[in-house]
């Protein structure tokens, strides 16, 4: 379709689906309602219609999955039997405040002071699943600075067409305006 107009009679109608990552995650079935007109075949009249579409989101999924439904015919009432374009959903991914997804990867950056850095601390991240995440940081002598990356295999996002996951990287960020009092554990106030 070019600018300033619909799609023309035989083309694809082609929208945008937004989701959360959480909904990338985990998958799940999205009801989509898309308003179109639609010439009666035998009248030529213009009707405003408004066909349902039901999306099974497989978790996995990445920004640019298309998901294309045929054409097919719809009967309204009072109008009788209309046929519908075909229709393609493109996925776009919601920002998340915390997460950031590279690929099946996720990163997640988190806040400390220097002087937490220095100590063994506990760490709990809230999943997109719901469920929680606790490593310990600090550990066999590991030394944490501005930037240190930790990386978690089978914590990140769904692999597409299999069980496997990802990989979650923690990444900190120092910052030092606040005590250790101000980011409790497990607070989302750690997190970037």
């Amino acid at each position: 379709a070019g600018f300033g107009r619909g799609p023309g009679p035989g083309e694809d109608h082609q929208y945008e689906m937004e989701l959360t990552l959480e909904e990338l995650f985990t998958g799940g079935t999205r009801e989509l309602t898309v308003p179109m007109t639609v010439s009666h075949p035998q009248t030529r009249s213009r009707y405003r219609v408004e066909p349902s579409y039901t999306v099974d989101v497989v978790a996995g999924w990445k920004e640019g999955t298309r998901i294309s439904f045929p054409k097919r015919v719809v009967e309204y009432p009072q109008i009788g039997k209309m046929q519908l374009p075909p229709v393609t959903f493109v996925v776009t991914q919601r920002r998340h405040p915390y997460f950031e997804r590279i690929g099946d990867d996720l990163l997640i950056k988190v806040r400390l002071t220097s002087a937490q850095a220095k100590k063994r601390l506990t760490m709990e991240i809230p999943l997109l699943d719901g469920t929680k995440f606790s490593f310990v940081s600090g550990m066999r002598g590991e030394r944490i600075e501005h930037g240190t990356m930790r990386e978690f295999p089978n914590k990140g996002m769904p692999i597409k067409g299999g069980p496997k996951r990802g990989k979650l990287f923690v990444q900190f960020q120092f910052t030092d305006r606040g005590s250790s009092s101000n980011h409790p554990r497990g607070s989302a106030s750690m997190f970037y």
